[in-house]
């Protein structure tokens, strides 16, 4: 079982966009997972076999405990039955309380679609006529991480103390450094946004998240003071 269960599209996108979540609560005693759906084959820099070896040393560095690859085709991403089927039986094998998924945007068709398998997958992990090989199991919340498509964030996590464990895992991605550090200025804009939500925590850095069902607040005066 995992107390945290990542999405990402492509190996990379968690750690850009969430890196600093999970190397602060893999520090703190909890039981993490990654689940890459593709394997960036696609993509301009570097080759699907390098892209594996380096999701495997980021793992590490993070402290996760598993990281699995769905294998569904970079650029060639859905959110078809048998998908979030085989999606399913991968959650309901973790039962994690937490699942942590890409908001989605139009900058890349899987980005959209991993959303989309998201949701459509931790439904689908409830149903009990779902067949798979593990029993129905319901996550307890779907958190968003934001890929490039803005939102207003449910809430904002401090990564000020991990961030230079996020910045050396997504350093582990030697392929991708070239487009990361190139004319769009990727790893750039990743520290910026980090930067800012953190000034709206009153933090050096910060990672926004957003929830589509209300938190459970039990004392708002310990969560504002």
């Amino acid at each position: 079982m995992l107390d945290i269960l990542a999405l990402s599209p492509h190996p990379d996108d968690v750690e850009l966009c969430c890196g600093g979540l999970i190397a602060k609560m893999s520090e703190r005693g909890y039981r993490i997972g990654i689940i890459d759906l593709t394997r960036g084959e696609l993509g301009t820099e570097g080759t699907a076999e390098i892209r594996m070896q380096e999701a495997a040393k980021a793992a590490k560095i993070l402290g996760v405990q598993t990281r699995e690859n769905m294998d569904f085709g970079d650029c060639k991403l859905s959110c078809g039955f048998e998908e979030a089927k085989k999606l399913a039986d991968v959650i309901r094998q973790h039962r994690p309380p937490v699942l942590i998924a890409p908001y989605g945007d139009q900058r890349h068709p899987d980005h959209a679609a991993a959303r989309e398998l998201a949701t459509k997958a931790a439904f689908f992990a409830t149903l009990t006529k779902v067949k798979t090989r593990h029993k129905a199991y319901t996550v307890r919340a779907v958190v968003y991480y934001m890929l490039h498509k803005p939102f207003v964030p449910s809430f904002v996590v401090d990564v000020t103390e991990n961030y230079d464990k996020k910045l050396e895992a997504i350093e582990a991605y030697k392929s991708q450094m070239k487009l990361m550090l190139g004319v769009e200025g990727l790893l750039e804009s990743i520290k910026l946004r980090d930067q800012f939500y953190g000034s709206k925590i009153g933090v050096k850095h910060g990672e926004p998240f957003l929830c589509d069902t209300p938190l459970k607040i039990h004392d708002p005066v310990v969560l504002f003071r």
